[in-house]
């Protein structure tokens, strides 16, 4: 990745709003796990683990960042939610099913919808 495009992400998340910063988030673990069914599709260990790792990595970040004391039904529907992906994501990577991954994007993708309006628009 070239410095100026490196500059330009680091410079377009400190300046979102964490409504922002969260849609990116979905979007980044949208992107992974697309990679995760590409890898599986073409049966490339390495590449699928890279990505499983990653779209994990998030998933489990916004589970952690969840404030229950602000919102605690939305928080514990939301927790479930990110569980049902990370179950699914686990699938995928042991039982190399691009389905599950596709069914955690799903998922995914329809709360970064939401969140997409919440934050103004599909960003």
């Amino acid at each position: 990745m070239s410095f100026a495009l490196q500059r330009y992400r680091t410079s377009r998340t400190e300046t979102a709003s964490p409504v922002q910063v969260l849609v990116q988030l979905y979007d980044a673990a949208l992107r992974y796990l697309r990679e995760v069914d590409a890898a599986i599709e073409a049966r490339d260990p390495k590449r699928k683990g890279v990505a499983i790792a990653k779209a994990h990595a998030i998933v489990v970040e916004l589970q952690a960042t969840l404030d229950h004391d602000k919102a605690p039904e939305l928080c514990e529907r939301l927790h479930a939610l990110y569980d049902f992906c990370l179950t699914r994501i686990a699938t995928a990577n042991s039982q190399w099913d691009a389905g599950a991954a596709r069914e955690a994007a799903n998922v995914l993708e329809t709360l970064r919808g939401a969140w997409a309006e919440v934050a103004g628009g599909a960003t």
